[in-house]
């Protein structure tokens, strides 16, 4: 679509959690600094209130927020809401393009709804893939359909990129982009915002865990825990913490399982500064989060991936991440591995250099064929790849 097909070139960005905030966070604020181009932040409402502190610490906020009504809690439930709202902000606004991040349903409810009023999808974070549909659910599913009808593909790494080539995606429609996360953490770190919570014991090791994915309700999640309650005590001078989820359900099993253990400490999801602050300590992440893999490879924390696969390769190949699953003898043989024998040795990552929303922010304007303006950003070059983990300088212990 060309941008005088349309009443204004604004770019509508749709977001529901926290993971998609963070992630567009610097496609925003990149895309704000072009003066042909409205950038409208919409929030979904899928996890109410995570994205507005998401925003906040890179200065930004939702223009609107969706209220889906919620009463059992069902994936059907949700998206039968999502439908409607999104349809109606979308048919008033009209936008030149829509712009979602990763797999959730609000993803690919906002995909759906724009593909059908005819504007131009554009999917930040796309191509990752397991090639099962049930890991992670339904996550896989979402993301899968998603690029059947995406007009702009931002693929955060040369896996990504592949992918959706093996899938029939046109190469005109996939853009090598890098990953927006590392965006965010630089920014965190630039401005100082990523400080760790002060209940944290500077003279004691830290694990830290979070636990979430639906396939792993259950009987992972009891293996999981099972294997955290032996390391405990196997690492008196450890300290692990576990990151509860919002989910109540969730949050109810886990204080069951390990309320009451010591050297395991339970916190409520903490803002994103503070849990980059708390990954920036960390020594160990133990996690079933495609996020947070992101997050502490490119801080440097190993990382061991409570899943039976993942769509994020690039951790295992680069030796930054090991899979154990929720089997609770590899969880423990693994943590103990990299708790008595930790590597010192520099693993590049190739999620990117910090550019990534610079390249993100060219494509768009490309795919609305905007006129050069005196006033816009400069056409970035070939992107190229941070060649080593980025990570603060932690306090001594």
């Amino acid at each position: 679509m060309r941008a005088d097909d349309s009443a204004t070139n604004e770019v509508v960005v749709l977001l529901g959690t926290r993971s998609e905030a963070v992630k567009a966070a610097p496609l925003v604020r990149r895309l704000r600094l072009d003066s042909r181009i409205t950038a409208t932040v919409v929030d979904s409402g899928q996890h109410p209130g995570r994205v507005p502190e998401a925003l906040a610490p890179f200065d930004l906020a939702a223009q609107a927020t969706l209220q889906p009504v919620r009463r059992t809690g069902s994936l059907a439930e949700l998206a039968a809401a999502l439908l409607t709202a999104t349809d109606g902000v979308l048919a008033q606004r009209r936008p030149a393009a829509v712009v979602v991040q990763g797999d959730t349903l609000t993803a690919l409810v906002a995909a759906m709804v724009a593909f059908w009023q005819r504007i131009p999808v554009v999917h930040l974070g796309a191509g990752l893939r397991t090639h099962d549909l049930d890991r992670p659910f339904p996550e896989e599913a979402n993301r899968s359909m998603l690029s059947r009808i995406t007009a702009l593909n931002l693929a955060p790494t040369p896996t990504a990129r592949q992918h959706l080539l093996d899938e029939g995606v046109p190469d005109n429609r996939i853009v090598l982009t890098g990953n927006t996360v590392v965006d965010a953490l630089h920014h965190l770190l630039d401005h100082q915002l990523a400080q760790p919570p002060d209940w944290i014991d500077p003279t004691r090791r830290v694990v830290v865990v979070t636990l979430h994915r639906r396939e792993n309700w259950g009987g992972g999640v009891f293996g999981l825990c099972s294997g955290l309650r032996f390391l405990a005590r196997r690492f008196p001078d450890v300290q692990l913490v576990m990151v509860t989820h919002p989910n109540p359900t969730l949050d109810a099993e886990m204080t069951a399982q390990l309320g009451r253990t010591p050297g395991i400490r339970l916190t409520p999801p903490l803002v994103y500064p503070e849990m980059i602050g708390l990954l920036s300590v960390a020594d160990l992440v133990i996690t079933d989060s495609g996020g947070l893999q992101e997050e502490a490879g490119t801080l440097g924390v190993p990382v061991l991936v409570a899943r039976d696969s993942t769509e994020r390769p690039e951790i295992l190949d680069s030796g930054h991440g090991t899979l154990v699953g929720t089997d609770p003898e590899r969880l423990v043989a693994a943590a103990t591995q990299e708790l008595n024998v930790r590597s010192t040795a520099e693993r590049a990552l190739p999620f990117g250099d910090g550019r990534a929303s610079v390249l993100a922010a060219s494509a768009i304007t490309d795919l609305l064929a905007l006129p050069s303006s005196p006033g816009s950003p400069p056409h970035p070059p070939t992107p190229t790849f941070h060649p080593a983990p980025l990570r603060p300088t932690a306090p001594a212990r």
